[in-house]
């Protein structure tokens, strides 16, 4: 079975992440783990996670500059990720310092950097006010 569904696990508790993992491991190609489960179970979180089967999507959306989120995405990398995101306002040196050292470091067993342009909450809004003068349709071609 091809399984594209990637399941987010956007809570707080270790134990409910946990549980939905057995329930859905095997239908799920990755399950997310964002910021709030992350910082409530730490990175232990995403071990327990993959010694249970299932490959994790970590959506931290690192933004620094390329030095700082290299390091992090490194890390990200060791801790056994499938996916990482990374945000794409950090600019393209950073993204690209981030893919090249996870090349170097990780061949063939490095995880995939997906670079978050707009967030999602964000309307036209709000990408004026952030002095953004594209409307959002413009912003995510």
């Amino acid at each position: 079975m091809n399984r594209k569904v990637i399941v987010a696990l956007d809570m707080s508790s270790r134990e409910e992440a946990l549980q939905l993992l057995e329930q859905l491991r095997d239908l799920a190609g990755m399950f997310k783990v964002g910021g709030q489960l992350f910082m409530s179970a730490g990175p232990g979180i995403i071990q327990e996670i993959i010694g249970k089967g299932g490959n994790v999507f970590l959506d931290l959306k690192f933004h620094d500059i390329p030095n700082t989120v290299t390091q992090a995405a490194v890390e990200a990398a060791k801790l056994g990720v499938s996916m990482m995101t990374v945000h794409a306002a950090g600019g393209r040196v950073m993204m690209e310092t981030v893919a090249k050292e996870l090349a170097q470091n990780f061949g063939d067993r490095r995880p995939q950097v997906v670079a978050v342009t707009v967030l999602t909450s964000l309307d036209t809004r709000a990408l004026f006010e952030m002095g953004l003068e594209h409307p959002l349709d413009e912003q995510v071609q």
